[in-house]
């Protein structure tokens, strides 16, 4: 099932999409719910990032092939022995087709990094990694925008990857996805630029999931990242940047200057 948040007519909605439609949900898609007889042609509604999360959780650095970058940036040269998280700010938060802005302050050097995220389905605290995964309802796709100087210059990276549009997700919760079977691919302007699988992720969903539930209860609508592979490059005004989860969807979003 693929649940998306859409907007039409200035109102708000949840919708199951399937083909070229979108289902109304009457109800809450993280507990009860029915999909209502109210359709909508999904090219004349607007999709919103697919859900409203509170936290936005990203795990550190989580594949080898992206060790190097992570150490030109942050001077970490070894691979980690547990995950490290860290919390991208709702602020971010953007949705399919909207614009990635590069803030005035930057001076470009912007960077895509296309990841696989996980949606959680129900409150989540104390969880081991066996339980871990059953608090996941779904996966969308997402993009860790990231200014690679601020990232050097800063302890934190609460500009560097927590500036406005530094988060783009969507198109929908795609609810039937497996980690295992996604290939993660990135295109700049149609051509390829990013490509890796998520079965090579250094710690699982599942292990990350309860590596955070240790100290912080994780809530229906949370987004948790996967981390990102190898070489990463930066956009300029005019790009149109797709991350691509295989199975789950295709997420565009277009590079803009701050006016």
């Amino acid at each position: 099932m693929r649940i998306a948040r859409f907007l039409t007519n200035g109102n708000e909605h949840y919708g199951v999409v399937e083909g070229d439609e979108i289902k109304e949900i009457a109800g809450d898609i993280f507990g009860d719910f029915k999909v209502t007889t109210r359709r909508y042609l999904l090219a004349k509604v607007k999709l919103l990032a697919p859900m409203k999360p509170g936290q936005i959780w990203c795990p550190g650095l989580n594949f080898a092939s992206h060790l190097h970058v992570s150490a030109s940036a942050t001077g970490q040269s070894s691979l980690p022995k547990h995950p490290q998280p860290w919390t991208k700010g709702v602020n971010s938060l953007a949705g399919p087709e909207d614009n990635i802005v590069i803030p005035k302050a930057s001076k470009g050097n912007v960077h895509y990094e296309g990841e696989l995220v996980a949606v959680i389905g129900k409150r989540c605290r104390n969880v081991s990694p066996a339980q871990a995964m059953d608090y996941v309802c779904g996966y969308t796709c997402g993009n860790d925008v990231s200014e690679r100087d601020w990232q050097k210059a800063d302890n934190s990276y609460w500009r560097a990857k927590g500036s406005d549009t530094f988060c783009p997700i969507g198109p929908w919760i795609e609810t039937e996805a497996s980690p295992t079977n996604v290939e993660m691919i990135v295109r700049v302007n149609g051509k390829e630029a990013q490509r890796a699988s998520a079965k090579d992720m250094l710690f699982d969903f599942a292990t990350i999931i309860s590596h955070i539930s240790q100290q912080v209860t994780l809530q229906p609508g949370d987004a948790l990242f996967s981390g990102t592979t190898g070489d990463t490059a930066a956009m300029k005004p005019g790009d149109v940047v797709e991350v691509e989860m295989t199975g789950v969807g295709v997420l565009r979003n277009y590079v803009k200057a701050e006016s």
